[in-house]
């Protein structure tokens, strides 16, 4: 399966400040420097090039790595334009003024818009809830691991209570190669969603238990949506592109 660099694409930047400089970075500040400073800076630096970011808190607790923030490039080559290298890391609200990536562990993902598929009730703007979903699968090839999403997984998400939206990308930073957005209203329910934790793929199937037991990487976490930037209806592929089930 193909998939075009000149397509719409996804940065996904899941970021939390390092046990040792937690008393000079409390959570709240780093918060007001990512939210009010770095995501501007970051969506400003090339014209055109990010049209919706979105920031999402985790729901679990224990997490190491709670702030989550995604960008829509309705081009994702434009994510190695030099503009962005010129973003600075330095602010007077940081300790010592920065840089910031002292202070924080950060992991980044980006790539092409694969597929997304919603409720055919479901409106343009973003579920209050979400999966972020990570899988390095083996002993399948590309094809295969599409065929199983499209014909089996896909089908399995979309029968769970609240479920709006899933879009899936190709990560081209390396592992896992594939990534994916669950979007879900409030009323949604997990399995164990008390703790803020779930524990594996959404879906029940034999199928896609084996999945997930070969799969070299299977990562699942909960977030909820608090704050939009840009066009927050935008959608994740071009217009029109969205698979209603």
């Amino acid at each position: 399966m193909a998939l075009s660099l000149t397509s719409p694409g996804i940065f996904s930047a899941n970021s939390g400040v390092l046990p040792a400089y937690k008393d000079v970075l409390p959570y709240n500040t780093y918060v007001q420097w990512y939210e009010n400073v770095h995501i501007p800076d970051w969506m400003g630096a090339k014209t055109g090039a990010i049209t919706s970011a979105w920031r999402y808190q985790s729901l679990d607790p224990d997490s190491e790595l709670p702030f989550l923030v995604t960008y829509r490039y309705p081009d994702i080559s434009a994510n190695s334009a030099p503009e962005f290298m010129n973003v600075t890391l330095n602010h007077p609200s940081l300790p010592e003024g920065g840089p910031i990536n002292k202070f924080i562990k950060i992991n980044v993902m980006s790539g092409p818009h694969v597929q997304t598929w919603r409720s055919g009730s479901t409106g343009d703007t973003r579920g209050p809830l979400l999966v972020t979903e990570s899988i390095e699968p083996t002993g399948m090839t590309p094809d295969q691991f599409d065929e199983w999403y499209r014909d089996v997984y896909i089908y399995e998400v979309s029968l769970m209570e609240g479920w709006r939206r899933t879009s899936r990308f190709s990560n081209g930073m390396g592992s896992p190669k594939w990534f994916a957005l669950h979007e879900f209203e409030e009323s949604a329910v997990f399995e164990a969603n008390t703790t803020g934790k779930i524990s594996g793929l959404l879906g029940k199937s034999d199928e896609t238990k084996e999945v997930e037991k070969a799969a070299k990487m299977v990562e699942i976490a909960l977030w909820k949506l608090v704050r939009v930037y840009g066009d927050g209806a935008a959608a994740w592929g071009r217009p029109g592109e969205d698979h209603i089930l």
